[in-house]
């Protein structure tokens, strides 16, 4: 068994280290997981939250929430047609990242489990926000059209 000593940094303090994968790295594991988790499931509900939003017609017009568009931003009547036409799938394209975040954090799967599902969680929230905004592209520019 080797041990070396590792000085943690400017508090002078010591620990002993065996190279056996001791409880700080576990500790820096079961961190990574949850961070990555908590990551997860915020970006999801915030997606979620204004997919519902958009639904109800409670997302204004603004700049800083929302599918942002020139077709959207045209008038408020453009914005609420298209985040109507896009509230389904922007609702969807929430779930999944906050799904994946409740299986990564109720399982213990590997570093190579986690970012496969953490990948998977990002590209279908990205297709289905590509899919809402392809949606709401079309309704608002219907509603200038017409």
């Amino acid at each position: 068994m080797i041990e070396r000593e590792a000085v943690q940094r400017g508090s002078g303090l010591t620990s002993q280290d065996n190279g056996s994968g001791d409880a700080s790295d576990q500790d820096l594991c079961g961190l990574a997981r949850v961070s990555k988790a908590i990551s997860l499931a915020f970006s999801g509900g915030i997606v979620v939250v204004l997919g519902r939003m958009a639904a109800t017609g409670r997302l204004p017009r603004n700049m800083f929430a929302g599918i942002r568009l020139p077709s959207t931003l045209r008038s408020d009547e453009a914005w609420d047609a298209g985040h109507r036409a896009a509230a389904s799938a922007m609702t969807i394209a929430g779930c999944g990242p906050v799904l994946a975040a409740v299986v990564a954090a109720a399982s213990s799967p590997g570093p190579r489990a986690r970012t496969v599902l953490s990948r998977i969680a990002t590209a279908w929230l990205l297709g289905w926000l590509g899919l809402a905004t392809i949606q709401a592209n079309r309704a608002a520019r219907a509603t200038i059209i017409s």
